[in-house]
């Protein structure tokens, strides 16, 4: 495999130092493989669950699984690469940077999209029996499938919108630069509708999830869910259908809330440190843009990692996915 231009190490040293191999690079590899042992722990789990209203959560661990990947390829593996010199291995890593960040951006859309479902979904079960019911495409294991494949069209749209310029040392361009259209369409496409939509489906999110707080603090008022439904629950390997109170459900929501939290501070940080038209990411030099990008892969990898630790802390081997929208006809 041949490169249209010489790989100069010379000038690799210069551009991105910060991929030289230390004691902290298998440090955080470490850390990210963790990660990537937990979400395939969700992703089992959840594909267990899947005929069971699972498919939702499933797919964000699926999401969680790349990122945990993608920054051990990025960053443990181009550091090995930079160490040992290889220049097979380096002339792979430049040819396979523009699917990679293609790869970030489908798993970062599909992620937007499922956090937004998923709280909407939360927000129903704080309803009662007939609005989950009336609004089933969240809350019917076999509808909420639909939302998937969706959220898929939603990804592949910002996938062919958002296109990206090598720079002269590509081996180092971990943030490579976005390429705006000489459409003049096109690139209001780019620029406007379609970070236009992303920020729309946040600010749903936002509004839904501090609706479904407000729900929350009036439980026994107005609208109340069923203090007694049947659940799907799982308790190890064992499923059974069961009968859960209202403080199982409750805490269930409140663990998606702290989800949703998560993703919040990792969306804010994004829009101030990373996203190409709201920050000074590409005035900085190649290398400190490098770093900056480093510590948002990383906190990605540290959130989307220990989703299973707060699955488990909130609700231990009890994982609701699914609060019946057909209560009212039972």
């Amino acid at each position: 495999m041949q490169l249209q231009r010489p790989l100069s190490w010379v000038m690799i040293d210069k551009t991105c130092p910060e991929f030289e191999l230390d004691a902290w690079v298998f440090v955080f590899a470490i850390i990210a493989f963790i990660g990537l042992i937990f979400t395939c722990i969700q992703m089992v789990q959840f594909h267990k669950k899947k005929e069971e209203g699972g498919g939702l959560l499933g797919t964000l661990a699926s999401c969680d699984f790349l990122v945990c990947f993608c920054y051990i390829m990025n960053y443990f593996v181009t550091s090995l690469i930079y160490h040992y010199r290889n220049t097979f291995f380096a002339d792979f890593r430049v040819h396979g940077q523009r699917s990679g960040k293609s790869v970030k951006v489908l798993y970062e859309s599909i992620m937007t999209f499922m956090i937004f479902c998923i709280i909407v979904e939360r927000f129903l079960w704080t309803c009662s029996s007939r609005t989950r019911l009336t609004w089933s495409i969240f809350t019917d294991s076999k509808l909420k499938i639909k939302l998937t494949y969706l959220a898929m069209v939603y990804a592949v749209l910002m996938f062919f919108t958002r296109k990206f310029k090598p720079s002269d040392v590509p081996f180092c361009d971990n943030a490579p630069e976005p390429l705006l259209s000489d459409i003049e369409a096109l690139k209001l496409i780019q620029v406007f509708v379609v970070p236009g939509i992303d920020a729309f489906v946040c600010l749903a999110t936002l509004i839904f999830a501090l609706l479904t707080i407000l729900r929350l603090s009036k439980v026994g008022q107005g609208e109340e869910p069923v203090v007694q439904e049947e659940v799907n629950l799982e308790d190890g390997e064992v499923k059974r259908t069961n009968v859960v109170n209202t403080d199982l459900i409750k805490r269930w929501i409140i663990c998606m809330l702290v989800v949703f939290a998560t993703f919040l501070i990792r969306t804010v940080c994004y829009y101030i440190f990373i996203d190409p038209f709201t920050s000074n990411l590409f005035e900085k030099t190649p290398s400190a843009r490098n770093l900056t990008v480093w510590w948002y892969d990383f906190m990605s990898v540290l959130l989307s990692g220990s989703r299973y630790i707060l699955y488990y802390a909130f609700c231990r081997n009890q994982i609701v996915s699914e609060y019946p929208p057909t209560a009212v006809r039972q």
